[in-house]
Parts: C-alpha cells; sequence; structure tokens
C-alpha cells in the first residue's frame, strides 16, 4: 500500500497483489458477461408459450392491442395499435441494454395475445420484477396470465434463483392490482410518479412481492387456480 498527500486530503492507493488483480478483474468479467440461461427460450406450458418478443409479433400484437378499451389506452395499460411498433422496438432496445427480457405471451397455435417481460434483474442482490403485461381482452378471464405467472416465476425463483419477485402495478389498474394479490402476493405499499403517462404526468404504482420462502405456497395458489378455471371452462 501506498499513500500519497495532497494538502489535507489522503487518498490511499491499493497496490493489489497479482492474484487479487486477477480476482478482481473475473468477477468485473462475470457481471459484464452475464447472459441469460438459454432455457429463457424455452418456457411453455398449459397452452400458453413465452416466446422472445421479436418484431415478427407485431401484426399479432395490433390485434391484441385493437380489443382494449379506449381508458385502457388512455392510461397506458395496453398499448395503441398505432404504437405497438414503437413499443416493441422499445422493448428490444431495452433487452439489448441488457436491462429486460420481454415475451410475447402466445396460444399454443403461436397466436400473440399479449406481452409480459422480465425487468431489472438484479443478478447480485437476485431479485427482479414483472411487469409491461398485458393481454387482449378475450384472454383476461381464462387461463392466460395465471399460466404465464406460473411460468415466469417458476422460472425466476428455481432457475435464476431470486429471492424476491416484484410486480408495480398502475394505482388505478385495479383489476390488476386484485390478480396480483389473488395469486397471494404481498401488498408492500405504493412508489409515487414511476409509470410516465401520455400527457407529460407521472402515475403511482403499488407494489407486490413474492419472497423465495412464500414461492411454494404462492405457486400451490396459482396451481389450483388454474385447475378450477380449466375445469369450469370444460363443464361450460
Amino acid at each position: 500500500m501506498k499513500q500519497i498527500i495532497f494538502g489535507n486530503n489522503n487518498i490511499l492507493i491499493l497496490h493489489f497483489e497479482s492474484k487479487c488483480k486477477q480476482s478482481v478483474s473475473c468477477v468485473a468479467r462475470w457481471f459484464m458477461s452475464w447472459e441469460w440461461p438459454e432455457r429463457i427460450n424455452e418456457l411453455a406450458g398449459g397452452g400458453i408459450r413465452l416466446e422472445p418478443l421479436s418484431i415478427d409479433h407485431i401484426p399479432g400484437l395490433v390485434g391484441a392491442a385493437e380489443t382494449a378499451t379506449a381508458y385502457e389506452h388512455d392510461m397506458g395499460f395496453v398499448p395503441r395499435p398505432e404504437d405497438v411498433v414503437t413499443y416493441v422496438h422499445r422493448a428490444l432496445v431495452e433487452k439489448r441494454a441488457g436491462r429486460s427480457f420481454p415475451f410475447a405471451v402466445c396460444l399454443a397455435s403461436g397466436e400473440p395475445i399479449g406481452t409480459s417481460w422480465f425487468r431489472v434483474f438484479d443478478t447480485w442482490r437476485k431479485k427482479l420484477e414483472i411487469g409491461f403485461t398485458w393481454y387482449a381482452t378475450p384472454y383476461r378471464k381464462g387461463i392466460a396470465n395465471l399460466q404465464t405467472k406460473l411460468l415466469l416465476m417458476t422460472f425466476a425463483f428455481e432457475t435464476l434463483g431470486c429471492i424476491l419477485v416484484e410486480f408495480l402495478v398502475h394505482s388505478e389498474n385495479e383489476p390488476s392490482q386484485r390478480a396480483v394479490g389473488g395469486m397471494g402476493a404481498h401488498r408492500d405499499g405504493m412508489l409515487r410518479r414511476v409509470i410516465p403517462m401520455k400527457d407529460g404526468a407521472f402515475g403511482d404504482v403499488v407494489v407486490f412481492s413474492v419472497a423465495d420462502d412464500e414461492w411454494p405456497s404462492v405457486k400451490e395458489t396459482i396451481s389450483l387456480r388454474l385447475e378450477q378455471r380449466k375445469h369450469a371452462s370444460t363443464v361450460a
């Protein structure tokens, strides 16, 4: 260690041994070169496929977005059909930057019915956010959302080893709040001025989360609800 004095400030310059330098370099390279596991491209089950979002999904997503109400478009819950191209390109920019992994939620046939993203995965703190989730209106009360959440959270906890998964839901999006809370997620509180809106304002969000020790119970709840909905649709 060498000490250099500038006026009243002491600046310590640490000279690491070569092995220490190698260790630090290895850690730095690990953080810079981290990649999503290959299996992230194969998330499917229960009649739902989560395909890595691409420009090929744009036509189908335009059709899905057209089923939303004017209010849902105005609030930003669902992109406007004319904004889907921008939405997808923004998602791909986020993916290339390593901040997100966006999916197109598709039926087993390959038809896109919405999107859901892994957001801001923190490899050090082992937590991520699931967001930008929306579906075509005809599929909202079926199995799509539950099956999507089951696929994403199973991957987050059982492959990525997350200790916490968060959901940020617009404070005025009550259906989504009920859906997230209904599967057993904990309501943590509210964050103000988070979501940029079309009019230039910023919307508040309600934060929900599921911890790793809560996941087995939440997984069981989701699986049970899926079975109930499948049975109901069969009976109907």
